[in-house]
């Protein structure tokens, strides 16, 4: 992938020797190079990291998000200082431990692989971060009760932030996390009896599979604040 390349050619210009690790996380790291076109996210591991540095990269960091007026190709590539990223799992343990099963290194050395994700880290993320969505939604419920619409709007990042949570718990679990969204909320439903068709119903409308009528908009948000609640009691008491 041309600008793929280009834009690694663009980090090494400006880091040099200091430029650590590039590497693709998420879903996108188990494709071949050739089968990259968008949504691609991007780790870029350097010796240090100053105010400089991101001024210097703000352009081809621009160019490679090809960022438009109302959407971008590729979301924001992620910068962090090589001591930072070693001192960070302890915060961000759900975000390492799935970079550490889904990632593919671009250039440098695997700085994945001397990461250790202790489980109370994980715990802990796991319970703060499904408290979290569960009070951000009941809030934006609250706020706009009266807006189909905008409830509507809300149910995919809510998604996004559930199948998080769940990867964190079959973890915590010892359970092999699968790719697909839909046999990890199979899995979750056999530990944990969610209401697996509320959540298929919301994976269904995240793939522009589905759409919900108006009656069925209220019913959903309905259930995901009793379905948040249950899996918070869950998280309690992994």
């Amino acid at each position: 992938m041309k600008q793929l390349d280009d834009f690694i050619k663009d980090l090494k210009t400006i880091f040099e020797d200091r430029l650590k690790c590039v590497f693709i996380y998420g879903s996108k790291s188990s494709l071949e190079q050739e089968q990259l076109c968008d949504d691609i996210n991007l780790m870029i591991i350097t010796q240090d990291l100053c105010g400089e540095d991101i001024k210097k990269c703000s352009l081809p960091a621009q160019k490679w998000m090809g960022k438009g007026l109302f959407k971008k190709k590729n979301p924001e590539p992620v910068f962090i200082g090589e001591n930072e990223w070693f001192n960070s799992a302890d915060v961000y343990a759900m975000e390492y431990s799935d970079i550490k099963e889904n990632h593919r290194i671009l250039y440098g050395a695997d700085y994945t692989e001397q990461i250790d994700v202790k489980k109370e880290d994980l715990r802990i993320q796991c319970e703060r971060e499904t408290k979290n969505l569960l009070m951000k939604f009941r809030s934006h419920y609250l706020l706009y009760a009266n807006s189909k619409k905008t409830i509507e709007y809300s149910f995919l990042p809510a998604i996004k932030s559930c199948m998080a949570i769940f990867k964190a718990i079959l973890r915590l679990k010892d359970i092999e996390v699968p790719k697909s969204p839909h046999e990890i909320t199979d899995k979750i439903n056999q530990i944990c009896a969610i209401d697996k068709t509320l959540f298929e119903k919301l994976l269904c409308q995240k793939e522009k599979h589905c759409h919900m009528t108006k009656s069925e908009i209220y019913t959903t948000a309905d259930k995901i604040v009793s379905e948040l609640t249950k899996l918070l009691e869950y998280v309690n008491n992994i």
